[in-house]
């Protein structure tokens, strides 16, 4: 009898992948490939075609080892698709890092209202492209044409859901997602959605992440190889999808810090208030899965960290000891925000300060060479201090409490010393690393899983465990002297 297993779609912006997971949890099988987007008459495109080609493709080869009970999809956000009345692509894909992205930048918030008006009412901050309605706008205004034909709209987990089963339909994370479609206090499609005709191009019924968008089409079951009655999750944004195993296993007060190039900051939050300091800094709320606002930061560590790594011969070895010798003198700053729209201090200059001498970012990557190898491992201890406090306060932004876990994935989770600096700046909260691996793919799988029987999530949460290792409080010596000085240079 053959294993069964749920194979999940993990669709990243340029890294495609197909994990088979087991009713344990555990990976059987994996592919990967590398599928980029297009142009198509001067607009940047998603090769939705290739992608679906690719995943048959695959999916039939691991189908003949393997009983596939359901798929499950997860997607980066910021995208959907347009369909006309025959159900066919109205037109490609619509890319988020399309240049042409600008041609309505300024233009959107004319028509419907200033960045801190909309933020308020939307959750929503202002990050170019990513924002969803601005890309429908875009259509609308620019390919009058191609709007004219719009019958339907899909965000892009469920459009592939649909790809595979013929179904249509709606669920929380994506609308949720920096679009500018979603009144949060209302539960509601907003002014600026209704304006633009996407709750008629969407449609009102919300189904969970997990709901089954039907079993797969039978042309596609046959040629794969699946049973006919393989079932299709109807998709989950990717951080959603992360953050999702720890709200099956029931974790209460807890955030998780996700890092990597972009590091993103979710926390669960009964609050929509957002201050003026945080929408400055673009905080915003996302949907979970269970439809409840979730606070949400974005910074770019691992940017910040590759930039001003580059500008010394050394490698990273700090240690606890190189920190502390940092903070005792209070001469080495290193002041991340490589990008101005994902910093946790807006409207500083990025920077390296050494004494009495300030080295601007901008400077640095014109003038080029390893100006700071001579302060070896101190450099780095200073760099990764800043991140960390940097790190800090995007946690008090999302609202973190007294006794809140913090959970760290992700490349830092391997980087001690910006893990001892971040504990040591919030003592009264835990700290903890996971044994959480591709957290995309596996919270997708658990949709998946609860698809293809019918198990609440609560259960599905017993079928798996998140192993943690606690991050110790370690005394850093005068560290409140240090960012107190941090914070003036900012």
């Amino acid at each position: 009898m053959s294993t069964g297993a749920v194979a999940v779609l993990d669709v990243g912006k340029t890294n495609k992948k197909l994990s088979l997971y087991s009713r344990k949890f555990e990976v059987l099988e994996e592919e990967r490939t590398t599928i980029g987007s297009r142009d198509y008459n001067g607009l940047e495109v998603e090769d939705t075609e290739e992608i679906l080609r690719w995943f048959l493709k695959v999916l039939k080869k691991l189908a003949s080892n393997y009983e596939i009970h359901a798929i499950a999809i997860t997607t980066h956000g910021a995208t959907f698709a347009l369909l006309d009345e025959h159900g066919n692509l109205a037109h490609p894909v619509i890319s988020y890092t399309s240049e042409r992205g600008a041609e309505v930048q300024d233009e959107f918030y004319d028509v419907f209202g200033s960045r801190t008006e909309l933020h308020r009412e939307t959750c929503t901050a202002d990050i170019g492209f990513c924002n969803m309605a601005k890309v429908l706008y875009f259509v609308k205004t620019r390919l009058p044409e191609t709007w004219a034909t719009c019958r339907h709209g899909l965000f892009y987990g469920p459009y592939f859901a649909y790809e595979l089963t013929g179904t249509m339909g709606l669920e929380p994370t994506y609308v949720g997602n920096h679009t500018y479609f979603w009144d949060f206090a209302g539960k509601a499609w907003s002014t600026v959605a209704r304006k633009l005709g996407a709750d008629r191009l969407f449609g009102n019924k919300m189904s969970s992440s997990w709901e089954s968008a039907g079993s797969v089409k039978s042309e596609l079951a046959r040629e794969c190889g699946l049973p006919a009655d393989c079932k299709v999750a109807l998709g989950i944004h990717d951080s959603n999808a992360n953050f999702l195993p720890y709200l099956a296993k029931g974790y209460d007060d807890f955030l998780l810090n996700s890092t990597g190039t972009w590091c993103v900051l979710m926390r669960n939050s009964d609050s929509l208030t957002l201050t003026d300091a945080e929408i400055e800094a673009k905080v915003f709320f996302n949907q979970d899965a269970l439809g409840r606002p979730v606070r949400t930061s974005l910074v770019t560590l691992g940017m910040d960290y590759d930039t001003f790594s580059g500008f010394t011969d050394a490698k990273d070895m700090s240690d606890i000891d190189a920190v502390k010798q940092v903070i005792e003198s209070r001469e080495l700053f290193v002041v991340p925000g490589v990008l101005s729209d994902a910093t946790a201090f807006p409207g500083a200059t990025p920077r390296v300060v050494d004494g009495e001498t300030v080295y601007a970012l901008d400077a640095l990557q014109e003038q080029g060479g390893q100006l700071f190898t001579a302060p070896g491992q101190h450099y780095f201890a200073a760099l990764n201090l800043g991140l960390a406090i940097a790190t800090a306060r995007m946690l008090a932004w999302c609202g973190i409490k007294k006794g809140t876990t913090v959970f760290i994935e992700g490349g830092f989770a391997k980087n001690t010393v910006y893990c001892a600096s971040l504990a040591a700046l919030c003592p009264e909260q835990t700290f903890a690393l996971t044994s959480m691996k591709e957290g995309t793919s596996f919270g997708a799988a658990i949709t998946g899983w609860m698809a293809a029987t019918g198990s609440s999530l609560q259960n599905i949460g017993k079928k798996f465990t998140i192993e943690t290792t606690s991050i110790p409080y370690r005394d850093l010596g005068n560290l409140d002297a240090y960012t107190t000085a941090f914070n003036d240079l900012v």
